[in-house]
C-alpha cells in the first residue's frame, strides 16, 4: 500500500492518512492510552476478592538422639518422613476510607484523559502534516518562480549580447546581464536545496524513510483566495468547547483530585474479611481426601489502623493536593494558550487574505511594467537597468502571491487545529 501511494504523486489526504498510521508520536500516545486501561484494571482489583492457593512438600530427616519428657529420657532412632501442606485463602476488602473507589474513579478519569490526549496528538499530527505539505508546495512553487526568473535572465543576457553585436549596447551591459543571469541561477539552485529539505521534513512527519521517493500533488484550490476568517470571539468559544487538549487537562485535574481524596483514606481504618482452609499431613492423598480430614477452616474480620506513620500520610496527602493544584494551573494555562492560538490563526488568516489580493494586483502591475520596459529597450529608449528592475519586481510579486496564498492555507489549518478540528 505504501509503495503504491509513493509511486504516484501524494495528495494531502493521502499524506495525512499515512501519518495517522505511521507517525511514531501518535503510536506512542496510543500505547500510553492502552497502558492507562491497565491502570484502571489494577485500580479495580483492590475491591475484587483475592483467592490464593499454597501447597508445599517437605522432607525431614531426624537423626538418633534422646528426647526428654518430664525428665524421662526416650531414645529416638534415625527417621525420615514427608510433610504435605495445602491452604486456600480468601480475602475481601470491605472498607479502606474511600481509597478504592476514589482510586477507581481516578483511574477511569485518567483513562478518558489519555484518550483525549490521543485525539489531541492526532490533531497535532494532522496539522503538522498539513503545514509541512504546504511548505513543500510553497518551496516547489517558489522554485518555479525562480526558474522562470532565471530563464528571463538568460533571455535578457542573450538579447543584450545581440544588441552589443549590433552596436546598440556596451560591453558593460553584456557583463551586467551575464552577472544577473548567473546570480539568478545560483538562487534557483539554492531553492532546489530548500525543496529537498522540505521533502525530508514531510517524510519525517509522515513516518517514512526520507530516502524513499516522495512527490506531492498540489491541492486543487491552492491558489484560491484564503477563506474569510470567523469572528475571533466565536472561534475562541468553539475552541474552548472542542479542543481535546483542554478536555484532557480538565480530566487530569479531576483524576488528581480523586487521587487526593484516595490519599486521605489512609487516615481511616481498613476492614477486611479473610477465610482460610488449611491441611497438613504426611500423606500425598492430601489433595484427594475428604475436605474435612486433617483440615482446619477459619474466618477472620481484620481491622488495621495507621495511627501514626512518621507524618508520611500527611506528606502523601499534601503531595496529592499539590498535584491537583498543578493540574488546575495547567488547565488555566492551556485555556490561555488555546485562546492565543485561535487569535493568532485568525489574525494570520485575515492578513494572508488581504496580502493575497494586494500581491495578485502587484503581480499584474509587475507584468505590465516588464512588458513596457522590454518594449522601451527594443526601440532603443529604455535601458537594461529598467528591464532588470522590472524583472526583479515581477519575481518578488510572484513570490509574494505564492507566500500569501500558502500562508492562508497554513492559517486555515492552524485555525482548524486550534478549534479542535472543527
Amino acid at each position: 500500500m505504501l509503495a503504491l501511494l509513493l509511486a504516484a504523486a501524494l495528495t494531502l489526504d493521502d499524506a495525512v492518512k499515512l501519518a495517522l498510521e505511521r507517525n511514531p508520536d501518535l503510536q506512542r500516545q496510543t500505547l500510553l492510552s492502552l497502558s492507562a486501561e491497565q491502570d484502571k484494571v489494577l485500580a479495580r482489583s483492590a475491591i475484587l476478592p483475592r483467592l490464593d492457593f499454597n501447597a508445599s512438600r517437605a522432607r525431614t530427616r531426624q537423626y538418633p538422639g534422646t528426647v526428654f519428657f518430664q525428665n524421662v529420657p526416650f531414645p529416638q532412632g534415625l527417621s525420615s518422613y514427608n510433610t504435605y501442606n495445602a491452604a486456600i485463602i480468601f480475602r475481601q476488602l470491605v472498607f479502606d476510607g474511600g481509597k478504592w473507589w476514589n482510586n477507581l474513579s481516578s483511574a477511569d478519569t485518567a483513562l478518558e484523559a489519555s484518550r483525549a490526549q490521543v485525539d489531541e496528538q492526532r490533531l497535532q499530527i494532522v496539522y503538522l502534516v498539513e503545514q509541512r505539505f504546504y511548505e513543500l508546495v510553497r518551496a516547489q512553487r517558489q522554485l518555479t518562480v525562480l526558474a522562470d526568473a532565471a530563464a528571463r535572465s538568460r533571455d535578457q543576457a542573450g538579447f543584450t549580447q545581440r544588441l552589443f553585436e549590433g552596436g546598440r549596447a556596451t560591453q558593460a551591459d553584456v557583463y551586467a546581464a551575464r552577472a544577473n543571469r548567473d546570480n539568478d541561477e545560483i538562487v534557483r539552485l539554492g531553492q532546489e536545496r530548500n525543496v529537498e529539505l522540505a521533502r525530508a521534513d514531510l517524510a519525517l512527519a509522515i513516518g517514512i524513510d526520507p530516502s524513499e521517493p516522495l512527490t506531492v500533488q498540489e491541492p486543487p484550490r491552492l491558489m484560491d483566495d484564503p477563506a474569510q476568517p470567523p469572528p475571533a470571539p466565536d472561534a475562541v468559544q468553539r475552541a474552548l468547547a472542542s479542543r481535546p487538549s483542554l478536555k484532557a487537562a480538565a480530566l487530569t485535574l479531576e483524576a488528581n483530585r480523586k487521587a487526593a481524596s484516595a490519599a486521605r483514606g489512609d487516615y481511616w481504618p481498613v476492614v477486611s474479611l479473610t477465610a482460610a482452609w488449611q491441611r497438613s499431613t504426611d500423606r500425598m492423598s492430601i489433595y484427594t481426601d475428604s475436605p474435612d480430614r486433617n483440615a482446619a477452616l477459619s474466618g477472620q474480620v481484620n481491622l488495621s489502623w495507621n495511627v501514626f506513620a512518621g507524618l508520611s500520610t500527611d506528606a502523601n496527602v499534601r503531595k496529592a493536593e499539590i498535584n491537583a493544584a498543578l493540574s488546575e494551573n495547567d488547565l488555566l494555562n492551556a485555556r490561555r494558550s488555546v485562546a492565543s492560538d485561535v487569535e493568532k490563526a485568525v489574525a494570520q488568516l485575515s492578513t494572508a487574505r488581504a496580502q493575497a489580493r494586494v500581491a495578485q494586483q502587484s503581480e499584474q502591475t509587475a507584468k505590465e511594467g516588464l512588458r513596457l520596459a522590454r518594449t522601451r529597450q527594443e526601440v532603443g529608449v529604455g535601458t537594461q537597468l529598467e528591464v532588470r528592475d522590472a524583472e526583479l519586481k515581477l519575481t518578488q510579486a510572484q513570490l509574494s502571491v505564492v507566500g500569501s496564498l500558502v500562508d492562508g492555507r497554513e492559517a486555515e489549518a492552524a485555525l482548524r487545529r486550534a478549534q479542535g478540528g472543527t
